[in-house]
């Protein structure tokens, strides 16, 4: 990027942490090599027990612009996320889970130069590589480039990682983006891109910039059953806000049984 720092819009780079140091000084240095350095990262820790605090004061105390906010207790993922925006000073929100990792050097600065370009965007992720608990590659998860193309597939699954958008803050619904009432149940991330799609445009880039981590845990039946009654929550919710909601209720019902 040819502008200097002071012409960098400030990114606020949000990293919701609990009991994971071994994983969260790897997703900090993706940050330090990012090519992009008008950035704050903001490690918001939920109250965790573990050699967290450590991990990061080894990295703050060599940047200024890493810092560590510890929550007064485990608040649970969703509240810990929305307390970032009250220290977060940025023109634009990242968010990078402790776990995951921006494989990209140049991730932010195209996403910015997306942004600042495209005044009517409101959310830019990127294509994702899905990688296990060892850092290895399994996978990839290649999402709708465009607004249109996007809000076709909306209902029928989310078209953004959380770990890979870069949002306009100033159409934030603040000051709590993230829904804390227990609706959305783990979608929340979800909900919150359908709510900024009724006020700007999607897009993502095609490039692998963000590794996701899926961890070799087995997600239970109850699991699997309480994130499609939660999809069918979000599917009612937007029904008249986005296409495909007939197709898109019918595959989250035929989820609940298979």
């Amino acid at each position: 990027m040819d502008t200097t720092l002071k012409q960098q819009p400030l990114v606020s780079i949000m990293m919701t942490s609990y009991n994971r140091a071994p994983l969260v000084g790897e997703a900090i240095r993706s940050v330090l090599s990012q090519s992009y350095s008008n950035w704050e990262l903001l490690v918001l820790d939920d109250a965790s027990t573990d050699q967290t605090a450590e991990v990061v004061a080894n990295f703050s105390h060599e940047d200024r612009r890493i810092v560590y906010s510890p929550a007064p207790e485990n608040l649970g993922i969703t509240k810990n996320r929305n307390r970032g925006f009250a220290l977060a000073k940025g023109t634009y929100i990242a968010v990078l889970d402790c776990d995951d990792l921006w494989s990209d050097k140049d991730k932010l600065v195209k996403q910015v130069e997306f942004l600042e370009s495209h005044k009517d965007h409101v959310v830019v992720g990127t294509n994702v590589s899905v990688i296990n608990g060892e850092g290895s590659k399994t996978g990839e998860l290649n999402y709708a480039l465009t607004d249109n193309d996007i809000r076709k597939k909306m209902l029928l699954r989310n078209q953004f990682t959380h770990s890979a958008v870069l949002i306009r803050r100033a159409y934030l619904p603040l000051p709590k983006p993230y829904d804390e009432s227990g609706s959305v149940s783990i979608w929340e991330d979800y909900d919150l891109f359908l709510r900024l799609g009724l006020v700007g445009q999607f897009a993502n880039l095609p490039e692998l910039m963000t590794s996701y981590r899926l961890h070799g845990n087995n997600i239970s039946i109850a699991q699997k059953k309480n994130g499609a009654i939660a999809h069918l929550k979000i599917i009612k919710k937007y029904r008249n806000d986005y296409p495909n909601y007939w197709l898109a209720y019918l595959k989250a019902i035929l989820r609940l049984f298979i």
